[in-house]
């Protein structure tokens, strides 16, 4: 992503950013409530289309009018709460995926053995009302990968699971990694990117601070380019 501009009435909520993406990475989008990180990865999942700038995918300029666009591209978005029909089945809410939204038995078996590659199994014949909200993303995760997602936007995507959950997510987004798929990890909790991201960038009032390896940089220096100052704990 190169120059992204978005402008709202009142806000720049993107501000001429760069943002680049490699095969086989974790990429932390860090920034407070406000800083542009959901603007900017709607924008590149063809919710909102840009004022300014352009988008390219393996080295080739796209455009990314709606969601369908980037799903063409192989780009999958995990939503931060899931966006399942509630009153329908796992494999019900799945099925839309396939021609005719017909769930065969070995549409089925694919579904369950991509799930488990991954560590991520799911329960298609379960009612969506019936699922935790952990469980219910796992179905979102799965949804993006059938999709044949090679570049996978995770927007705050640990919001809604327990300890056990972020770790099994982590495995699978390890496994994701290790394959060659790039993922983006937006976040406002220091410790899960420097514990996931291999590389993190950092937003604030729209515009990016700095994009840094993960592994030379800490809680501390995150922080102060999050709020554009030194933050000191006092204890008394």
């Amino acid at each position: 992503m190169v120059g992204i501009t978005k402008r709202f009435p009142g806000v720049l909520a993107n501000d001429s950013v760069n943002f680049e993406l490699r095969s086989g990475e974790v990429h932390g989008l860090l920034g407070e409530n406000g800083a542009g990180k959901t603007t900017l990865m709607n924008i590149l999942y063809g919710i909102y289309r840009p004022d300014e700038g352009e988008i390219y995918v393996d080295d080739r300029r796209v455009r990314i009018r709606s969601p369908r666009d980037a799903i063409r591209l192989g780009i999958g978005r995990v939503p931060q709460f899931p966006e399942l029909v509630d009153k329908l089945s796992v494999a019900e809410n799945l099925a839309v995926l396939f021609p005719e939204n017909i769930m065969s038995r070995k549409r089925l078996e694919e579904i369950r053995s991509l799930a488990e590659k991954y560590g991520l199994p799911i329960n298609v014949d379960a009612m969506v009302y019936e699922l935790s909200l952990g469980e219910r993303q796992r179905v979102e995760v799965v949804k993006a990968l059938l999709r044949g997602a090679r570049i996978l936007i995770l927007d705050e995507p640990t919001t809604v699971l327990t300890p056990k959950e972020v770790d099994t997510l982590f495995e699978a987004l390890k496994k994701m990694r290790n394959e060659g798929k790039g993922i983006i990890f937006v976040s406002h909790k220091l410790s899960e990117v420097l514990s996931i991201t291999d590389r993190v960038t950092v937003l604030r009032r729209g515009r990016v601070i700095a994009t840094l390896e993960t592994a030379d940089t800490d809680e501390e220096e995150l922080t102060r380019l999050m709020v554009g100052r030194r933050i000191v704990q006092r204890y008394e």
